[in-house]
């Protein structure tokens, strides 16, 4: 008897990918993502904006809509079920309102601008949820799917998706006039075949714009930093080492990198001192990134101290780096914990500070209550001092008396990251430019093709 070799793979970006390349279904796909998103197999701004795009691509290509507000209407309600998964990740919610953006910018380039108003006003947009994030429903399970051991049915490709995209839409521009109006059969119809290639390659355009954002950053490394200057970053994450790579080519100074008792932030800073190539570099085999010379190979001279050390070095420091997860329109971000006590001693010395943003991290919404926005990890994670506000505080002394009383029984779980509210930093360094604060808001409309911002 011989026995079939069947080959797991643990979900990641990759095999969602591959799982939209090869075996896509709408509604089993949505419902998959779902599970994939509670399961956090696919996390991180970035790699949540792509596989949110993607999804999207592939949902607008397949979904037979008849007018604006079916279109609209399915977008949302996907877009509100990802974004109520995980409710902490909002590129996922970002990429569903950059989407309606999209639409709503076609359908006025097609003088429908008024029907795409009426049907946003009959749907609700995605919302972030403020209830706890429970266990993952077992509806979708990854191991039952018959993408998770290598699938063999095909389906239609990106690729494929556009040029018959781009076809359609050369060939409904000859044969079709501008529609004014979709309340009929035939204006409908006209609709869809006017906007949807369209949206389509809009979508394309901005899955480029994600896979080109870290280098888009690298190209203003000029811009931010000068010939013998000190620069100081909390841990080195690969767009920061990307634009600092960048600005050796060009300009000589001094680096010094803060480290702290967080993994992630070890890790990243030892991956980029010692020049060694991040797991998603690895996986695309990139042969810049195998031939890059190091930080110090270009002459730059690398100090890495602890946070206690902070202090007395600071006043050397010319400028502070540091990256956030997400950017408000009330200029408020969230960064990793830690961040918020750098940038308070930047701001006692006077010393000017940056945040690397791309815009997929560019939310629009202000922080009313951030809080929710807090990401957990286990307790056993060394949690060394903050910046905490009134409300935090008064959590962990009610923790601390808990645990006096039942230190079994209660063990907090430690914060990964933290809110920094607006005025803490000077400048964001995004794929589309050096943008200030009080510029962030009038991006973010601008972007998301909308009049005003949500209350988070």
């Amino acid at each position: 008897m011989t026995s079939q070799m069947v080959t797991l793979r643990m979900p990641d970006l990759q095999w969602w990918l591959d799982h939209l390349d090869t075996a896509f279904a709408p509604d089993v796909s949505v419902d998959l993502f779902v599970g994939v998103l509670k399961r956090r197999s696919v996390k991180g701004p970035e790699d949540a904006a792509i596989a949110t795009a993607q999804l999207f691509l592939r949902l607008i290509y397949a979904h037979p809509f008849s007018s604006i507000g079916d279109l609209v209407d399915h977008i949302s309600s996907v877009g509100t079920k990802l974004s109520k998964a995980v409710p902490r990740e909002l590129a996922v919610r970002n990429m569903a309102r950059r989407v309606i953006g999209i639409i709503r910018e076609e359908a006025e380039n097609n003088g429908m601008g008024d029907l795409f108003q009426a049907a946003l006003e009959t749907e609700e947009l995605p919302k972030v949820s403020h209830a706890p994030k429970g266990r993952a429903d077992t509806g979708a399970q990854l191991t039952g799917h018959a993408s998770f051991a290598n699938p063999s049915s095909s389906v239609t490709g990106v690729f494929e998706i556009l040029s018959v995209a781009s076809s359609s839409r050369g060939s409904s521009a000859a044969s079709t006039p501008p529609s004014t109006g979709m309340g009929k059969a035939p204006h409908a119809q006209t609709a869809q075949h006017d906007i949807r290639p369209a949206v389509i390659q809009d979508i394309q355009e901005l899955l480029e714009e994600l896979d080109s954002c870290e280098h888009n950053i690298s190209e203003l490394a000029t811009q931010v930093i000068y010939k013998n200057e000190v620069i100081l970053t909390y841990g080195l994450p690969p767009s920061i080492h990307k634009l600092l790579l960048r600005a050796a080519q060009k300009r000589e100074f001094t680096l010094i990198v803060v480290v702290d008792e967080i993994a992630d932030i070890n890790k990243q800073a030892s991956t980029a001192v010692m020049n060694k190539p991040t797991g998603k570099e690895e996986a695309g085999d990139d042969q810049e990134t195998a031939t890059r010379k190091s930080l110090q190979d270009r002459g730059i001279q690398i100090m890495v101290i602890m946070y206690h050390d902070l202090e007395n070095l600071m006043p050397r420091v010319n400028k502070v780096i540091v990256t956030a997860r997400y950017v408000f329109a009330d200029a408020g971000m969230v960064a990793v914990t830690g961040t918020a006590s750098v940038l308070t001693i930047a701001k006692e010395h006077s010393k000017p500070v940056y945040a690397v943003a791309g815009t997929h991290m560019l939310c629009p919404m202000t922080t009313v209550g951030p809080y929710g926005l807090f990401e957990r990890g286990p307790p056993d994670i060394t949690l060394r001092k903050t910046c905490f506000s009134s409300a935090l505080v008064l959590f962990f002394l009610t923790v601390s008396v808990l645990t006096a009383f039942n230190p079994e029984h209660c063990r907090p779980a430690t914060m990964l990251s933290e809110y920094i509210e607006n005025g803490s930093v000077d400048c964001f360094i995004t794929n589309n430019g050096l943008i200030a604060p009080n510029c962030i808001n009038r991006t973010i409309m601008e972007m998301y093709h909308t009049a005003k911002c949500d209350l988070f």
